[in-house]
């Protein structure tokens, strides 16, 4: 296990350092016996620069000395045409990030310019006899290229180094490189076929490539009333209707179909999948049950998706990376639709138990009020069973309970589509209260009714029943007082006692959840505020003080 942990923080360094071996090797005498050694330095040091492998990890001793042979081959018996080959090699790298970095732009720049102007001068003379340079030229080249390469040492380093494997786009490396390869072909050709200067010539060729960049680059995206080459690749590059976006809207239709469970869905959607000529079957298998498409035969691959779940994909041949990962993400994907299945059903459940559990706190409620009424009607008895008055009270309590208990039932029973609301004028209402209460000293109750409009009878007398129990729970109430009013604008129904006002901790959750523990408050009055709601009031307390707490029932009528 080979490790250079030290040295690989000083990339911008190692570079220079290769760039300064191969200016040497390039400069050095052709029969010169420090040649072949230093280009085993050149390619060490190129191995602990390159950004495409993980340096940091141990060498895989056979592939690369199988590597390590053919270059050491290619450099013994081909060393100009190895200085070629590495120059292109090393300008397609540097050229893949030009548009990576931006804080390191003009180093990698510079260091581009250096490779080719090593190729243009250096090497590609030296490989070929015919081409022949100025003498005074080559001399002046040679100190000129290297004085940038020990500029180069002076470069800061990169930052955050396992991110810079990401950010190489070797297509615009092997852009960059095969147009560096087409200035060198096209400046020899033109020198030894047409006898023009080698220099003309790459001039020549440097104009032509960068001509017919520009204007392919123009047709790319002209944006002068017509698409361009782009547009039209992408018609056919970014093509929609494939199996896999196929399948994905198979997914998204069946989610919407809420007749099947949870288990019809997933064996449904890979039923579609099996159908594509590449699958055999998907198996998956949970905790309590499992599911099985098509028929389990060829290459399987084992796919685990938590504690619960996992399945197994079955090819008809081995596939390849990317088949392979393209089902793991269709794999995901139908998971978590079916988790989302799951979801709902539990929702819907949720649902129907709250529908029932509401249904059923609003009754017991109910038979709550009915108690009240006929605890109150035996104290009547119990008080005077001959006053005149008080059997006309007891009758109207008796009333009221048989009116309350044929109610009840009635909600017990299935819903009628055809359902209506009970209505009763305001003052209709208010006179059959004063007479339900009127033995009771401690309830006054005052009214204020300017229009005389009706009022839904089962939410008032809901609400009503509801506040008055509560405040006559309360040990300190001396004193209940009831009050509606109504105008054109507003219906008001308030009750006020002069008791404890509500605890802190349940008023900002007092109609909005059941309110346990024995403050009076219970079920009731999250019973009573949905109640409101559907029939467009509100209910809200409205006083909250030491001898002043006041619940109010209203609506503004012209909203």
């Amino acid at each position: 296990m080979i490790r250079f942990k030290a040295l690989l923080q000083f990339e911008q360094q190692i570079l220079a350092s290769t760039l300064l071996v191969y200016h040497i090797i390039i400069w050095s005498p052709p029969d010169s016996v420090l040649q072949f050694p230093l280009s085993f330095i050149l390619y060490g040091l190129f191995l602990l620069w390159q950004p495409l492998w993980n340096k940091e990890s141990s060498i895989i001793k056979l592939p690369t000395a199988v590597i390590a042979l053919a270059f050491v081959l290619i450099t013994y018996f081909f060393p100009n045409e190895s200085l070629v080959f590495f120059g292109l090699i090393l300008t397609g790298l540097i050229g893949s990030r030009l548009l990576s970095h931006s804080s390191f732009h003009g180093f990698d720049l510079l260091a581009l310019i250096i490779i080719i102007l090593e190729m243009v001068v250096g090497v590609v003379p030296g490989a070929i006899p015919q081409i022949e340079l100025p003498r005074m030229f080559a001399n002046y080249m040679q100190p000129i290229i290297l004085v940038p390469i020990i500029l180069f040492y002076f470069a800061p380093n990169y930052e955050g180094r396992k991110q810079k494997e990401n950010q190489i786009d070797l297509m615009h490396g092997l852009l960059v490189a095969t147009l560096v390869f087409i200035v060198l072909l096209g400046g020899i050709v033109t020198n030894i076929l047409y006898g023009v200067d080698y220099i003309d010539g790459l001039l020549l060729t440097v104009f032509i490539v960068s001509t017919l960049t520009i204007g392919i680059s123009w047709f790319w995206n002209p944006g002068v009333g017509f698409s361009g080459i782009g547009v039209l690749l992408n018609r056919y590059a970014m093509t929609i209707g494939g199996p896999f976006e196929t399948w994905i809207k198979t997914l998204t239709s069946l989610i919407e179909e809420h007749y099947l469970t949870p288990s019809e869905y997933l064996e449904a959607a890979c039923e579609q999948l099996v159908e594509n000529d590449w699958l055999n079957a998907i198996h998956w298998d949970f905790k309590s049950y499992k599911i099985t498409v098509g028929e389990k035969h060829g290459t399987r691959l084992d796919y685990t998706l938590g504690e619960k779940a996992k399945a197994q994909v079955y090819f008809k041949s081995h596939p390849g990376t990317a088949l392979e990962q393209h089902t793991i993400l269709l794999i995901r994907m139908a998971y978590q639709f079916y988790l989302s299945k799951l979801n709902q059903e539990k929702v819907r459940t949720h649902e129907h138990f709250s529908t029932i559990h509401h249904t059923g706190a609003r009754l017991t409620h109910d038979v709550k009020n009915i108690l009240q009424s006929i605890k109150t009607s035996l104290n009547i008895l119990e008080m005077n069973q001959d006053s005149q008055k008080h059997q006309k009270l007891l009758q109207t309590n008796l009333t009221q309970i048989s009116a309350r208990l044929e109610s009840t039932l009635d909600r017990l029973k299935a819903p009628e589509l055809g359902t209506q609301i009970k209505l009763v004028d305001c003052s209709q209402w208010i006179e059959k209260l004063e007479t339900e209460h009127e033995s009771n000293s401690r309830i006054t109750i005052h009214s204020d009714i300017e229009n005389n409009i009706p009022l839904p009878v089962d939410l008032f007398d809901s609400v009503i029943d509801n506040l008055i129990n509560n405040a006559l729970s309360k040990p300190s109430v001396k004193a209940v007082v009831i009050r509606l009013a109504c105008n054109e604008k507003t219906m008001e129904l308030s009750v006020c006692d002069d008791g404890a006002p509500v605890e802190e901790n349940i008023v900002d959750t007092l109609f909005k959840q059941h309110i346990s523990g024995g403050s009076g408050m219970g079920i009731g009055l999250y019973q009573a505020a949905i109640m409101a709601h559907t029939f467009g009031f509100e209910l809200e307390l409205s006083r909250n003080e030491t001898g002043k707490v006041c619940f109010t029932l209203f609506q503004h009528l012209q909203d």
